[in-house]
């Protein structure tokens, strides 16, 4: 064999080679990589470019979560609630007068209250009482103080009648609560001014 064909030979054997490579690599390629390729909880948020996630690529049940209210069991929280309503329609509430209303449970917490003279008979509007107190309780009527850690009503006291025309009796009241059944608010006392 003369020099000159050992040199094509050798020529010819790289040239296949690299076709060999060429081939080899373009198969690698052009392999797409799939989720057999991938191991199970390999990949991380840190791996997924920010916005890449559609609700597309998610199941039904994560987006239904997504998209579910606030509150236990997914519940929005007043999605339960209810105002309760006394109504003292006997005419005979007088200036000073206290007047309550009870959520349906004790475990039911008023998140707030108030009281209602106007539109209840034909003279409400001219009557002006004043409210000397509103705030959540029950009271203890043995005693005619609040009744402590109770938040499951409103009270309210009507002011003294300090004048015939200003501050007139209400006669007939109505006392709102916003009642939240299960639901407990603490009572914190934030500021108390030394005495």
């Amino acid at each position: 064999m003369s020099f000159i064909n050992r040199k094509t030979m050798v020529l010819a054997g790289a040239a296949t080679a690299l076709v060999a490579l060429g081939s080899t690599g373009t198969a690698v390629a052009g392999h797409l990589v799939d989720s057999g390729d991938i191991e199970n909880g390999s990949i991380r948020s840190v791996d997924i470019k920010d916005g890449q996630v559609r609700t597309k690529d998610l199941s039904d049940s994560t987006i239904a979560n997504l998209q579910g209210k606030h509150g236990k069991d997914g519940k929005d929280g007043l999605s339960d609630a209810y105002y309760a309503v006394a109504f003292y329609n006997a005419g005979d509430t007088n200036a000073g007068a206290i007047a309550t209303v009870a959520c349906k449970s004790t475990t039911d917490t008023a998140l707030a209250g108030g009281v209602q003279v106007l539109g209840l008979d034909a003279d409400a509007n001219s009557r002006n009482t004043p409210v000397s107190s509103s705030f959540p309780g029950r009271m203890d009527w043995s005693t005619n103080t609040p009744k402590a850690d109770r938040t499951d009503g409103w009270i309210v006291q009507f002011g003294g009648n300090a004048g015939a025309t200003s501050d007139k009796a209400p006669e007939k009241v109505k006392v709102w609560a916003l009642c939240v059944p299960g639901v407990h608010v603490p009572v914190v006392e934030t500021y108390t001014q030394a005495g």
